[in-house]
């Protein structure tokens, strides 16, 4: 049986939830050396160890999106939304994968011997 809302923030999930879609679809279309880019410009952290770098994915897509009460945590099938003992999880790209495991990319993070 479905649960009605309770509050203001369930109300708010749908727009939250397309919000948060539309954000994760405009980063999907970075490689990793422009994810790691745009991370680094909205969260103002170079994300050096898998806790940096969580934290400042969850910062950009977040960015610039009103969440009303729903807050964000990465969860291991991608990002969890959390209000109450409402959950969703929505599933992120392959190159989120790739930059939260610091996968080495681009040219410029090879080793020349």
């Amino acid at each position: 049986m479905p649960t009605l809302p309770h509050d203001v923030p369930d109300l708010y999930l749908a727009p939250v939830v397309l919000a948060l879609e539309t954000r994760i679809e405009e980063l999907a279309q970075l490689d990793v050396d422009a994810l790691s880019t745009e991370v680094a410009v909205v969260s103002n952290t170079a994300g050096w160890t898998r806790e940096l770098r969580e934290a400042g994915l969850l910062q950009a897509v977040r960015y610039l999106i009103d969440c009303h009460g729903w807050t964000l945590s990465w969860d291991p099938r991608g990002l969890r939304l959390t209000h109450g003992r409402h959950e969703v999880v929505l599933g992120v790209p392959a190159t989120f994968t790739d930059y939260l495991a610091g996968a080495p990319h681009g040219p410029a993070h090879e080793l020349v011997v």
